[in-house]
């Protein structure tokens, strides 16, 4: 049975004498010719959402609930072969299809069919509601436009809801196991960190972006089942349901959507979240997880990539200080270099360093002065408790625009689960390169200052430089697609002769007082923040 992306729209009518006419839509998985399968995000401005919020967890089951829904449009794309089937004949085209005697216009992407069905069962997620509650409750999460409160309540009631549409509707039965048993057997476990995923949606609910393809990484895992995936692959309003398939020779179903705009701490979190099909089916039918299967052995590239991944769990700490954290690196002998503004009330508040299962409390023997580059700090704690991990490999050489990147840092975890956190990952390039300053393409958020930026065009593990801030406006919107590093040739040897002479005045001739790099640093108009 082949799985295809889809839009999935209905037609909303608002309430009022001037009520409209509006056109709802996410994305969605259609399985077989019956079933599809949608987020709950769909259903946001139907006043039968306040139903599903308290419902809490149990499934809908009031025959009442889903007469009052609305007819759902399913929309695919169109492909000849050589058997039509019964679903030709509601074909639609668009305005443009209507063109003839050209030939161009038979063109697969000018193409459509327009199905039509009914939503026969609506359920919520445990696990993912309870990620919401553990993880995600201090993020704003929405779908409409309302105030804040109200949108953050309705968004994350949704964001752990699952919809299955018939589109047999004339013969509408609520039977839901069934299809959701098959659609089980179609998804694969999900990959791994730093692996690429591809995203089918139709952002927007616009067919001409219908199906429309992203690639990026899994950067992190959130939860422990897991619960949610999340994913540097780009994504708009709209693409919530949308299937997300593990990239290669062997493209395989491993999960959908949930949410493609969340804000956190005031920023705009630039990574979409996925949730893993198969821990949500199984949870759904009450059985245990299948059984993996036998994995293909690694290619050259997996193996290198793997070796990396394992070079920056054991490089890469977490410093909290107070209610403020950031992301280290480990530079041997106890010592960790972290950003000065990660540990800037280090006089009051308590410092902690945290890896692989290891907690220690840590000192701070250096920080630079505030509003000066560079924004570095050096914090120390007993080495012997640090024998499992690495000192990393630093190097001096100038990088080069345009050179593949990877950033780490420690964006999102749970106060309840800090023994098993590991660092995100986010890739991308080096978009400006100067001898203060690297600017990368990479999805940084609150939490990777500090961190390493690993370059990736070579076999070995080398950190360029380790990240600073994102780019602000004065109107106080945040882009963790654009962001700032210090290079390592401009405190690397001076650390590492502090550490071997114990000398601070070698610490403070990191301050690069030139009024050019400190200008370079003030990102006038903008500011920084992480």
């Amino acid at each position: 049975m082949d799985v295809e992306g889809v839009m999935v729209s209905y037609n909303y009518s608002e309430a009022g004498e001037h009520a409209k006419i509006l056109t709802v839509s996410a994305s969605g998985i259609k399985f077989s010719e019956r079933w599809v399968l949608t987020h709950g995000s769909i259903l946001s401005p139907l006043k039968e959402a306040e139903a599903i919020r308290n419902a809490k967890r149990n499934p809908i089951l009031n025959q009442e609930f889903y007469d009052k829904l609305p007819e759902i449009y399913v929309t695919c794309e169109k492909v000849y072969t050589q058997n039509p089937d019964v679903y030709d004949e509601v074909e639609h085209l668009s305005w443009v299809r209507s063109v003839s005697n050209n030939n161009d216009f038979e063109h697969s992407s000018y193409l459509i069919r327009v199905l039509t069905g009914r939503i026969c069962h609506v359920w919520q997620c445990p696990i993912l509601e309870r990620c919401v509650d553990d993880v995600l409750y201090s993020w704003t999460i929405g779908h409409r436009d309302a105030d804040v409160q109200q949108q953050t309540q309705l968004g994350k009631a949704l964001l752990s809801v699952f919809v299955l549409i018939d589109l047999e509707s004339d013969n509408l039965v609520q039977q839901p196991l069934r299809p959701l048993s098959e659609l089980l057997d179609l998804v694969h476990p999900p990959p791994g960190r730093g692996s690429v995923v591809e995203v089918q949606s139709t952002p927007f609910g616009c067919e001409v972006f219908l199906n429309a393809v992203t690639r990026g990484s899994v950067c992190g895992v959130v939860g422990r089942r897991p619960s949610l995936l999340l994913t540097d692959a780009a994504t708009a309003l709209g693409s919530e349901g949308g299937p997300v398939f593990s990239f290669g020779e062997n493209r395989q179903l491993v999960g959908a959507v949930v949410c493609s705009v969340s804000w956190w701490r005031g920023e705009w979190v630039g990574l979409s979240l996925v949730a893993p099909l198969r821990a949500v089916l199984t949870a759904k039918l009450h059985v245990p997880a299948a059984p993996l299967l036998p994995s293909l052995p690694p290619t050259e590239h997996m193996q290198h990539f793997k070796a990396l991944l394992d070079t920056i769990d054991s490089t890469t700490v977490l410093v909290r200080c107070g209610a403020a954290w950031g992301a280290g690196v480990y530079l041997g002998g106890g010592h960790s270099v972290t950003c000065a503004h990660v540990v800037k009330n280090h006089e009051t508040e308590k410092v902690t360093v945290y890896c692989q299962g290891v907690k220690e409390t840590a000192i701070v023997r250096y920080k630079a002065s505030d509003d000066v580059a560079y924004d570095i700090a050096l914090v120390y704690s007993n080495p012997q408790n640090w024998k499992h991990l690495t000192a990393v490999t630093f190097t001096l050489e100038q990088p080069k625009k345009g050179e593949p990147v990877l950033a780490a840092g420690f964006p999102y975890f749970s106060e309840n689960n800090l023994t098993d956190v590991r660092p995100m990952v986010t890739r991308g390039h080096l978009n400006n390169v100067s001898p203060s300053m690297l600017q990368t393409s990479c999805c940084v958020q609150s939490g990777f200052s500090g961190g390493p930026i690993f370059r990736l065009s070579r076999g070995t593990a080398e950190v360029l430089g380790i990240t600073v801030s994102n780019a602000k406006t004065e109107t106080g919107a945040y882009y963790p697609y654009i962001n700032m590093a210090i290079p390592a040739r401009a405190f690397v040897t001076h650390m590492k002769d502090y550490i071997l002479n114990k000398d601070k005045t070698k610490l403070r001739e990191i301050e690069n007082k030139n009024e050019v790099v400190q200008s370079q640093w003030r990102l006038l108009p903008y500011r920084s923040k992480i």
